[in-house]
């Protein structure tokens, strides 16, 4: 779990992933939530097996229990994914949840990298959106 270039949070999720690894995730996004300010997450779930059951409905709850905090504050959600599989899988949790937010599900890092810059880009957050493109050396739009 990684805030240096907030307001981007960006996680990773290793094939290992434990409840207690996946709460402490929940816990440490409802930290940042409770800020108060727009933000956009990248959730890396390359390396996690598309069969996480458990996950996946505690995401929802929990997407559910905050979902007023981010419809106010989510300016985005990118994930990273490796399969067609994935991708809907995505889809179904946040439509489970109700959530509407903008998301978008990429291979790579870098596309998601980009996706969040211009989101913030879009929202008058340059600042924000030029130094994610320089970290992660995107071409500026």
């Amino acid at each position: 779990m990684e805030d240096a270039h907030w307001p981007l949070l960006t996680v990773r999720f290793e094939a290992g992933l434990t409840g207690e690894t996946f709460d402490a995730y929940l816990d440490w996004r409802t930290e940042w939530l409770q800020r108060c300010e727009p933000h956009v997450s990248i959730i890396d779930a390359r390396a996690v097996p598309i069969r996480v059951a458990p996950y996946r409905q505690r995401y929802i709850d929990w997407l559910r229990e905050h979902e007023r905090a981010l419809r106010e504050w989510m300016i985005g959600s990118a994930y990273v994914l490796n399969s067609p599989e994935g991708h809907m899988l995505a889809s179904l949790i946040r439509h489970g949840a109700s959530l509407n937010t903008p998301f978008v599900v990429t291979r790579t890092l870098p596309e998601a990298a980009a996706w969040a810059a211009g989101q913030f880009q879009e929202r008058g957050l340059g600042e924000a959106a030029r130094r994610i493109r320089a970290h992660y050396a995107l071409p500026t739009s």
